[in-house]
């Protein structure tokens, strides 16, 4: 293996521990610290493939803003006590199917592209940014939807049951 590959390795596992923080933990403070370490893990891999521009607009777009937004929202939450935020609810399983189904869809989506790439083993970043951009469009585009769902859920759960 070379020092790319164990590099690579460390960030692809960084990745999957801060997807299961942010997917397992009931605790809001932790799952916005997993949620960071996932992004910033993405980043990661982006400048490992060579693709500094992306890397540079995950942390930006993501870490910069989808993380503050989330911040924000804890501390504007009223609490009656001086206790931590925290999921009162049970969604560990439906978060851990969640994120199988969406692993599936991507896969299912990226998967046309194995055979496209002729005699080389890997597809490259370009290519993956062709089919997303080209073919995948309408996917790709329901995936950011869906970020946008999980953002507003995000600050629902995190509002808690206030009255209205």
């Amino acid at each position: 293996m070379s020092a790319s590959d164990i590099t690579l390795a460390a960030a692809v596992a960084a990745m999957i521990a801060g997807a299961a923080g942010t997917a397992l933990t009931r605790d809001v403070t932790r799952l916005v610290v997993s949620l960071g370490a996932f992004l910033l893990s993405v980043a990661a891999i982006f400048l490992i493939v060579a693709s500094s521009l992306l890397a540079i607009a995950q942390v930006f777009v993501y870490v910069g803003g989808v993380l503050v937004l989330v911040l924000f929202a804890l501390m504007v939450v009223h609490r009656d006590t001086d206790e931590r935020v925290g999921l009162d609810s049970l969604h560990d399983i439906g978060a851990a199917a969640v994120a199988v189904a969406v692993f599936a869809g991507l896969v299912a989506l990226l998967l046309p592209l194995a055979g496209t790439t002729g005699s080389q083993t890997r597809a490259l970043p370009n290519d993956i940014g062709a089919f997303l951009l080209g073919d995948g469009v309408v996917a790709f585009e329901i995936a950011g939807v869906l970020l946008l769902v999980a953002l507003l859920a995000v600050l629902v759960v995190v509002k808690g049951g206030e009255d209205r």
